[in-house]
Order: C-alpha cells, then sequence, then structure tokens
C-alpha cells in the first residue's frame, strides 16, 4: 500500500492498485536468481581387474605398453567440468572436458563386469576396480547425467526459458506501474505529459 500526499500537502490516501500483482512478479524474478552449485567429487577408478588381465596375456598383445592403460586412474568432478586422471611409473594422463562436451553416458555390463562409458574415456568403458563395483559406477554416472543436465545444452535451454520468463515478467510489471501512475494522475486531476504536449 502506497501512501501519497494531495497536492495541497494536507490529506494522505492509500492506493492499493494493482500493488499485489507487482509485488507477486517481482518475487517471481528474484526467484530465479540462485545458480545451481556442484560440489567437488573424486573416484577412485583405477581398473584392477582389467590390468591385471592385460598383464596375464601381455605377450599376445603388448597392451601394457602402450599409454592409457595402466596406472592409478580418478575421476573428478569439479563444478563445470569433469577429468581424468591416469598416473603410471612411465607417463601421466590428464583429460578434461566440460559437462556439455561428454555426449553420452552409460552404463556397462559386460559380462559380470559393470563399468562407465562416456566421452572423458574416449567411449572406452572403465570397470572399476575388479569390476564388480555396481554402485560406485551407478552413482558415478547419475551424478555425470545430473551434471550434464544442468550444465549442458538442457542446461542453457532451462536459463534461456528463464531469461525469457523475467523479460515478461518486467513488461507486465511496467505496464501494471503505467497503470497505477495514469489512475494517480487521474486522481489529482494532473494532465499526463503526452496531454500537455498536443495542447502545446
Amino acid at each position: 500500500m502506497n501512501k501519497t500526499k494531495t497536492l495541497n500537502g494536507i490529506d494522505e490516501i492509500a492506493t492499493t492498485i494493482s500493488s499485489t500483482n507487482g509485488d507477486e512478479y517481482a518475487a517471481m524474478i528474484t526467484s530465479h536468481d540462485s545458480p545451481v552449485r556442484f560440489e567437488r567429487k573424486e573416484y577412485d577408478a583405477t581398473d584392477t581387474g582389467c590390468q591385471t588381465f592385460l598383464c596375464l596375456t601381455c605377450p599376445v598383445h603388448f597392451l601394457p605398453l602402450f599409454p592409457g592403460f595402466m596406472g592409478t586412474k580418478r575421476i573428478i568432478l569439479d563444478e563445470e567440468e569433469a577429468v581424468a586422471q591416469i598416473e603410471c611409473a612411465c607417463y601421466n594422463i590428464n583429460t578434461r572436458r566440460p559437462y556439455g562436451e561428454l555426449g553420452s553416458v552409460d552404463k556397462v555390463q559386460y559380462l559380470c563386469c559393470t563399468g562407465v562409458s562416456s566421452e572423458l574415456s574416449k567411449n572406452m568403458p572403465i570397470f572399476i576396480g575388479w569390476g564388480c563395483e555396481d554402485e560406485t559406477v551407478s552413482e558415478i554416472v547419475a551424478e555425470l547425467k545430473k551434471r550434464m543436465k544442468a550444465r549442458g545444452d538442457t542446461g542453457q535451454i532451462q536459463k534461456a526459458e528463464l531469461a525469457l520468463q523475467e523479460i515478461r515478467a518486467l513488461r507486465k510489471e511496467n505496464q501494471l506501474l503505467r497503470e497505477d501512475m495514469k489512475a494517480l494522475l487521474a486522481h489529482f486531476n494532473v494532465p499526463a505529459a503526452s496531454e500537455e504536449m498536443e495542447r502545446v
């Protein structure tokens, strides 16, 4: 409720024209200002079973000699990007991908082993531990998909939709304020600026 004095400065009146609607639109605008924040999470993704198998069958393929197959592996989920780290005696590899560039994140089942596949590992599944870490794999997949939704293309579309809603709310509130001003001018018999220009 807005209190306004008359032209003579004596009486006070209370006007409630559209004030409730204006407050509702203002509350809707401020409710979208809080960004989504994610905490840093780190997972031990060393595929002990796969590395043991590669070492036992090394004379057949020599894959343990190629970078990326052996060593300690970690998956780190930062606020804006996912990181895959591989540390070995001969090399260190750090792969970073924004959540919007991870492509498809899937839970992979191969025989009795469960792994996670995404663009972070070049779509090659990572079978954590001995391949039986189903709970950890499910958590990583769910966390990646949640962050992809908030930071990827879907998140950008949602932000654009919220921005459009805010613009519409601002236009509606501006229209309400103009109507309130016209009502006040009419109450005090004060001509609008457009009317003054027409008279001149």
